[in-house]
């Protein structure tokens, strides 16, 4: 499991807060205890997805050839310095891919 970023813990710290103002507003107006429950915890596992989504963006490289016309990408996560350089050499010399249709 990787450790928790700054921006993942900003968001999960934001949609906490989120989740208990909903949760106060909700007991202020005389709500069942399982709606708030339900909407407490949907609204912690929408942070969490969002949170997911993010890290994972954050944690993933793009590289596109930047030959004219050509739409050769490559989209590497979770692999060595080596091979990011590797393969941002084959995406960025349009030799060793060729063309795309």
């Amino acid at each position: 499991m990787q450790k928790a970023t700054l921006i993942e813990a900003a968001i999960l710290v934001v949609n906490g807060a989120i989740a208990a103002s909903l949760a106060s507003q909700l007991a202020d107006h005389n709500v069942s205890i399982a709606a708030i429950v339900a909407t407490v915890s949907l609204t912690l596992a929408a942070g969490l997805g969002m949170a997911e989504n993010i890290s994972q963006a954050l944690r993933t490289s793009l590289f596109t050839c930047p030959t004219k016309g050509c739409t050769a990408s490559i989209r590497a996560r979770g692999t060595s310095q080596d091979e990011l350089d590797r393969l941002r050499t084959l995406a960025t010399d349009h030799t060793k891919h060729g063309s795309t249709r």
